[in-house]
Formats: C-alpha cells, structure tokens, sequence
C-alpha cells in the first residue's frame, strides 16, 4: 500500500425520506375511518342500536312502538285487523313526514282501551290502542286529537231486536252506529250479508261517525227499506244510506249499509 495517495471506494446514496409514504397513508386512513363513521352512524346507520317497531305485549310497548314505526314508515304490524276508515288515510300522509316523537304516554280511557299521542311534521296525532290477537293493537288514529273510546270491543252480535217493518230496523240500525255499539249494530244485519259488509260496519264504528234519517221509502213490491242519511264521518259531511230486507225470515234486517254514498 502507497500512503499519501487518494482513496477510491464506493459511496451509498442519500437515503429517501418516506414521508410522503406516512402522510399518504394517514389520508387513506382518514378518508377510510371517515366513510365507515358515515354509513355506520348516519345513512344507512350499520352501528345505530335499530328501533323496536314490533313490541306489542303492553299499550305502553305498542305505543312506543308505533312512534318509532312512524318514524321509519313501519307499522303495518301494529294496526288491527279491523280499524277505523281514517286510520288509512293517517297511513298515506305519514309516508312523508318526518320523524316522530310520543308527546302523551299511553293512558287509560275506557275498560279496555288505552290512548297516546304523538307528533309528527308539526302535527299531533292521538291513537287508540285495544287488546288484539298477539297483544294490543292500533284501532284509530286522529290527527288533531286522541280518538274518542268505543263503549266496549266487544264483536258477537247482540240478540236481534224485535222489529215489525224495515224503516224499524234500519232505525234500529242507525241508533246503534251513532252510539258506536257493535254488538248492537251487527244484531240488525241479515244474516246473509257478506263479511266485508260486517267488517265495514265495524270500521265506521271504530271512527266516529253520526247519522240522521232524512227520509224512507218504503217499496212495498219489492219488500225493500231505503233510508237516506246525512251526517258527519270522522269529522266530514257525508250522506249515507241503509237497504233493508222486509221479507226476512227472522223479520226486517239491513241487507246493505253505504256509510259515506246514496
């Protein structure tokens, strides 16, 4: 070896920084977190704990129930088999509201009824609540206040009346829907009307309706009683109309009854 002379050798290269590396990651990250915080917490909401729309064992479970089914447009589960004709209406305009809070707990009203309240868009809504198959159910919702009780839920038909002339029993018939007492309302009806004809009956008493004869015809050929109705159904003016068989064997019943055309 020569001492005094340069060295020759090889020289690694500068490293590279791996900065941009890290920070290209924690932006990957961010973003990564950011979407599933989104989809969890918000739309769809994967992480929200999902509200109960199905408890029906209490009017107190029901009526929370409800709310949270109006909430999220589900309630198909909770109405009753048969309930009141303005119920479905309620169902159509809750479509697009927005959200809904219980404003008045359930609370009893009548022997086997409960109510409650809720609001919704703005509006409150009061809805009856009954024992049904399964657990309580939703009879009637009314927008503006809480529904008015039925009397008794009864559905086996009273003792047909002794009645000697169709306008009778459509009378008869009439004074049992204004007292909303089914029981009495279906004691009337002949006994081949179709179930639909049963079923309706019910709905309009669920509902508050109120009637008043204007007049009768009498069709002495054709053993037939028209009467001819006016009053109010839930709230709205209608006319109505009941169709007696004079001809029955167990006497004069309501063949037919329009609760809202004539």
């Amino acid at each position: 070896m020569t001492y005094g002379q340069p060295q020759y050798g090889y020289t690694p290269p500068p490293k590279k920084s791996k900065a941009w590396l890290w920070i290209t990651l924690a932006l990957v990250f961010v973003l990564l977190a950011g979407g599933v915080a989104f989809t969890g917490w918000v739309t769809p909401g994967f992480f929200k704990a999902k509200a109960d729309t199905t408890s029906r064992a209490t009017p107190e479970q029901l009526s929370q129930s409800f709310v949270n089914g109006v909430a999220e447009d589900h309630v198909s589960e909770l109405w009753c088999e048969i309930r009141s004709k303005r119920s479905y209406s309620f169902e159509q305009t809750m479509a697009v509201s927005e959200g809904a809070q219980l404003s008045t707990p359930a609370h009893q009203r009548a022997q086997q009824e409960y109510s409650a309240a809720l609001t919704t868009a703005g509006v409150t809504v009061g809805f009856a609540m009954i024992p049904g198959e399964g657990g309580w159910c939703v009879r009637d919702a009314k927008v503006g206040g809480e529904p008015e009780p039925l009397p008794g839920i009864d559905t086996k038909p009273a003792p047909r009346p002794v009645v000697k002339t169709g306008e009778e029993a459509g009378n008869k018939f009439v004074d049992a829907i204004n007292a909303r007492d089914i029981p009495a309302a279906l004691s009337v009806l002949c006994g081949k009307v179709p179930d639909t004809t049963r079923d309706g009956v019910q709905q309009v008493i669920h509902g508050e309706a109120r009637y008043t004869v204007e007049k009768a015809d009498v069709l002495t050929t054709a053993e037939q009683t028209i009467l001819h109705l006016t009053g109010d159904v839930d709230g709205v003016r209608a006319v109505g109309r009941v169709e007696t068989d004079d001809s029955a064997q167990d006497g004069p019943c309501v063949a037919s009854f329009s609760p809202d055309s004539d």
